[in-house]
């Protein structure tokens, strides 16, 4: 084989796997209040970068700047940043890392509307999305009202 084919095949090579569609890290969700999007706190995770990289982040333990408040009458929204997750499974608990009141699984969508069956009150909630590169929790405060 020529050099010029084997140079040929390896920088076809390094563009195929740069251009394949791996992202840096996990994509985001949101939870919408009044039309705005709130940022979740992002957990620890690894993530595939493909061709043999996977990255490690390790996060403190969630705390919350604010809490969002939302209206008791209407279901909770969720909106996914793409590629959209293989997985999703939302939970919600009274405090971090309380008892679950609910969970529940859910078909992956760039909006989810959720309707948990809880009462007014302040809960964290704790979604888990994964992807065949790596899997995060995004944790919410809220209060229902």
């Amino acid at each position: 084989m020529s050099k010029k084919l084997i140079l040929l095949i390896v920088l076809t090579v390094i563009f195929l796997a740069s251009c394949g569609g791996n992202l840096d890290s996990p994509p985001l969700v949101y939870l919408v209040a009044d039309g705005d999007l709130v940022d979740g706190f992002q957990s620890s995770y690894c993530w595939d970068q493909g061709v043999g990289a996977t990255i490690c982040v390790d996060t403190i333990e969630p705390y919350f700047d604010e809490t969002t408040h939302l209206p008791a009458n209407a279901p909770i929204r969720f909106q996914f940043d793409t590629p959209l997750p293989n997985e999703v499974k939302i939970s919600i608990s009274e405090e971090l890392f309380g008892e679950t009141i609910f969970s529940e699984s859910l078909s992956p969508a760039e909006i989810i509307d959720w309707s948990p069956a809880v009462p007014p009150g302040e809960y964290v909630i704790d979604i888990h999305v994964s992807w065949k590169q790596g899997a995060v929790a995004y944790w919410f405060s809220i209060v229902i009202e």
